[in-house]
């Protein structure tokens, strides 16, 4: 099965472009950034995001918002020996852009791109992760804590020197916050891992009870052979009842069997639960 991690980045990257304003706004809140007099360079850690970033750019249309693009103003620069990437636009237009993060009717657009620009997903052997890295105390914080709160998606957050990191380790609420974004195929390939988890749990736990259960009727049936061998060497056998001698003796005839099936070898077939009083009352006696 593909990794979900690997799934998720690369529909992010093949998403259509729906609100390319609004999702740039969200990168730039999240990616760092150097400001000048007049231009803002962003950059970009990882080649994958400035994909994204490049898709974007041209999906921009003036009539989004009141700055005009001027020729220079969004160069993408795709450095693929270092890995990283750079945006570089004017001031003006990033004004323009990061404004749209003030439209509610957006803020799924705008929170896609601040998750591809600081969000992670983890998949250990138990649990699921989702986290964003944001500035503590920055209004994006609480923008972020907003549109999360608005679906109803439960998250906790932990704070650092200088970054608070929110994490959501729900499954729905990861669904749901998937889905939000537009990445319904990671959301569908997140929900199928899940089964796929469940399953294996239940079987591990099937095949656990299963292994415990022979190995208890090992060492009952270890343990009651023992006692017809002391039986023997103690020459005790006119000591016990005719119902006793016959488990006795089933029991040395059928070693493996567990205790329900030695019961229902008897003449008179009876439950577990009376063989092994039966096998109690025979210990006793041979105590004695």
């Amino acid at each position: 099965m593909e990794k979900i991690s690997t799934i998720i980045w690369d529909e992010l990257i093949n998403l259509p472009v729906a609100n390319p304003a609004a999702e740039l706004s969200g990168f730039f809140d999240a990616l760092p950034r150097v400001c000048s007099d007049e231009s803002v360079l962003v950059s970009c850690p990882r080649l994958i995001v400035g994909r994204r970033l490049l898709k974007l750019r041209k999906g921009l249309n003036e009539n989004l918002f009141d700055a005009k693009i001027r020729e220079g103003d969004g160069a993408l620069e795709l450095d693929k020996k270092l890995g990283r990437a750079a945006f570089k636009l004017s001031r003006e237009l990033f004004a323009a852009i990061s404004g749209r993060r003030r439209r509610w009717g957006e803020k799924w657009a705008w929170f896609r791109g601040l998750w591809g620009g600081c969000g992670a997903f983890y998949l250990p052997q138990s649990g699921y992760y989702m986290s964003l890295r944001l500035k503590d105390g920055s209004e994006t914080c609480r923008l972020a804590a907003g549109v999360l709160n608005s679906a109803g998606v439960a998250f906790g957050s932990r704070k650092s020197r200088v970054n608070v990191e929110y994490t959501i380790r729900d499954q729905e609420g990861i669904v749901t916050c998937l889905s939000a974004m537009g990445l319904v195929r990671s959301s569908l390939a997140l929900e199928e891992t899940a089964i796929v988890r469940s399953i294996k749990n239940r079987v591990n736990k099937l095949m656990n009870c299963d292994s415990a259960n022979i190995s208890k009727s090992v060492d009952a049936a270890v343990f009651q052979l023992a006692l017809v061998d002391r039986i023997d060497s103690g020459g005790l056998w006119h000591r016990l009842t005719p119902l006793q001698i016959e488990l006795a003796a089933a029991r040395r005839a059928n070693p493996s069997a567990s205790l329900g099936e030695l019961g229902q070898m008897l003449a008179k077939p009876v439950s577990k639960s009376t063989v092994e009083y039966r096998w109690r009352k025979l210990a006793m006696i041979i105590d004695e």
